[in-house]
């Protein structure tokens, strides 16, 4: 990711700051008069400086584009009331489009050379991704099969806007396996995802973690070779 639309160490940072004001400030704008439009503007954010972070000859860049664009359109065009597309058509078309992203993601974590403040950024920020990308896929499978998922939270759900938040929340405790219970999964396809949630988020933590710690044992090793090679030619 070395040719982006914005610098690389400024795509990763706005990213996460924009994840955040999403995931935790959506919440709490659910009952304000313009919720639909603050939280549009976040989710937009989100997606925009996604983009911004992959590198322009990458293959996919293309496709990340185009799935930006679709979707943003489809966001946009419901919450101006201009055209109202099936939910099932909007989430399907945000999956496609964080799963790439998150496979982008991956690579360009897994692949550093150095650890620093723009990697970390990315590693947390694909974390976020993760939980968004299977909370949206609850969502879906909801739509597909109604009742696969049962819970005070759900019973209590008077949007869609309400219903999508209530399948993040599902998707954050599940992936860092906290398991409050609220929300459980009633039909073994919904159960399936759950727990494959909740290893692909230990699976990435720990991996994760020993990466982190591999380059950046590697980058003190590198440092005070060259620095001893440098004392060696200065005497």
């Amino acid at each position: 990711m070395d040719r982006q639309l914005l610098p690389l160490r400024y795509s990763f940072h706005n990213l996460l700051i924009w994840l955040f004001l999403y995931l935790v400030a959506a919440p709490f704008l659910q009952d304000m008069a313009y919720a639909k439009v603050i939280l549009s503007i976040f989710i937009s954010s989100v997606l925009f400086f996604a983009v911004c972070a992959i590198n322009k000859e990458n293959p996919i860049f293309k496709s990340v584009i185009l799935l930006m664009a679709i979707s943003l359109l489809l966001i946009w065009l419901d919450v101006l009331n201009v055209v109202h597309f099936p939910y099932l058509v909007n989430n399907s078309i945000l999956i496609i489009y964080l799963a790439i992203l998150v496979y982008a993601f991956t690579l360009h974590v897994f692949n550093a050379k150095k650890v620093d403040s723009s990697l970390i950024c990315a590693a947390l920020s694909l974390y976020l991704l993760i939980g968004m990308l299977w909370g949206l896929i609850y969502e879906v499978l909801e739509l597909l099969a109604p009742g696969s998922f049962a819970g005070d939270l759900l019973k209590n759900t008077q949007s869609a806007l309400e219903m999508r938040q209530h399948f993040q929340y599902l998707s954050f405790v599940t992936l860092t396996t906290l398991g409050y219970g609220d929300i459980l999964p009633q039909t073994p396809g919904a159960s399936a995802l759950c727990h494959t949630e909740a290893i692909v988020g230990q699976i990435f933590l720990a991996v994760l973690v020993a990466r982190l710690v591999g380059i950046q044992v590697s980058q003190q090793f590198s440092d005070s070779s060259g620095h001893g090679d440098g004392d060696k030619g200065a005497s």
